[in-house]
């Protein structure tokens, strides 16, 4: 790195003609700073760009990407502190530098409520990059809950039976917790929405961790092997599109939907198809923006057209043929078929489903009312349908 003073400052940058400063080159990889080392200047991006990160558990936690014109470096004291984060050059750059003095001079001139705005700002700053950090789980998901799941039934088997589950080759003890309990256990330790529990239970019944079942009451319950469900997700979750996410700068899934031009909702829907690649997956602004000028906004809005044996979920019924459908749906109680189309809203699938039903138990189906159904159960119904036409296809093409 290479710093040197320089009278003149760009137009553009948030910088005073008459404020002293020096510059300073970097090159991608250069530590331009670490947590704790005196604040003895602030950062001025004249071009490229800059990671803002901490160290937490021994891993590196990205809190901020900078570019041109971003000012960094304030930590809460605004002079004479210390570094509360680190930062690393991302590419090449050129910086402007102002020393606490200039700095100093500066603020002497500014009223006192300004002062008192830029010291919260930079406070408040400081905090939620500590709370970003303290936050960040380096395990997958399906590790954490499984081990939530294994603690609740740990409580729920009596230790005698735990005793001899573990001397015994027989089949393993099962716990079966009210699913409620289990949500109401989630919301309280990881502070997670009921969409994302439901999201990484749906993930563990996928896997064939838990399974879903209904006590003497009929109320909804989760069965698993307590002494099992940790290791078999440990092994599951090394595979896990999750794991390196902290690498990536991120987007929300509606900034993303409004770059390409498409609904929400088709945005997770291919997500949940394995239509996008995993740098996608984790929404990575620049390879969003890479793929757009080299493939168009037609590579996110068309379908990929599946063959039998990439069936995953009832999505894919468009790419079945007929005579399949048909013999599968013929087998399906209309109850079933009227709850599972209350909550597909794709059009097309609504339509493939309802075009090769006789016109008996369409009618029948239509006529239905649901004011409420179980999402989980409704997905292993259009899960259970569209393994048995995979299934089909796949026999009548051998």
């Amino acid at each position: 790195m290479r710093a040197h003073a320089s009278p003149l400052l760009a137009a553009d940058l948030p910088l005073d003609e008459n404020l002293p400063a020096t510059q300073l080159r970097a090159y991608a990889g250069d530590v331009l700073y670490t947590e704790g080392m005196p604040s003895s200047h602030l950062y001025v991006i004249k071009e490229g760009e800059v990671d803002l990160y901490m160290v937490r558990e021994e891993k590196r936690v990205v809190i901020d990407t900078l570019t041109r014109g971003h000012v960094f470096g304030a930590t809460p004291q605004l002079l004479n502190g210390r570094r509360t984060d680190n930062a690393v050059a991302k590419t090449y750059c050129e910086f402007y530098l102002v020393d606490a003095e200039g700095l100093e001079s500066v603020l002497d001139n500014t009223p006192k409520l300004l002062r008192g705005i830029l010291k919260t700002l930079a406070m408040r700053a400081s905090r939620a990059s500590e709370v970003i950090a303290s936050r960040v789980n380096f395990q997958p998901e399906i590790v954490t809950y499984a081990q939530l799941l294994s603690l609740i039934g740990a409580a729920q088997v009596p230790m005698q039976a735990r005793k001899a589950d573990a001397r015994s080759a027989a089949q393993p003890v099962i716990a079966r917790p009210a699913l409620a309990a289990v949500f109401a256990q989630a919301r309280q330790l990881f502070g997670h929405s009921d969409v994302h529990i439901r999201h990484i239970l749906g993930k563990l019944l996928m896997l064939h961790l838990i399974q879903l079942d209904e006590d003497r009451d009929g109320a909804k319950c989760v069965v698993f092997s307590p002494g099992e469900i940790v290791a078999k997700a440990r092994k599951a979750g090394e595979a896990d599109p999750d794991n390196g996410k902290l690498e990536y700068e991120y987007i929300s899934v509606d900034d993303f939907a409004a770059m390409v031009d498409l609904d929400r909702n088709r945005v997770l829907q291919k997500l949940a198809r394995n239509e996008l690649s995993e740098d996608l997956f984790t929404f990575r602004k620049s390879e969003v923006i890479r793929l757009l000028d080299e493939k168009g906004k037609k590579f996110f809005q068309e379908r990929r057209v599946k063959a039998p044996e990439e069936f995953c979920d009832i999505s894919d019924i468009e790419f079945a043929d007929a005579n399949s459908i048909q013999a599968v749906l013929s087998r399906i109680d209309s109850y079933d078929l009227g709850k599972l189309l209350h909550v597909v809203e794709e059009a097309a699938v609504r339509d493939r489903i309802l075009g090769n039903l006789p016109r008996t138990k369409r009618a029948e189906i239509e006529s239905e009312k649901f004011d409420r159904v179980d999402e989980i159960e409704v997905r292993l119904i259009g899960e259970g349908i569209i393994k048995a036409i995979q299934e089909k296809m796949l026999a009548r093409r051998s």
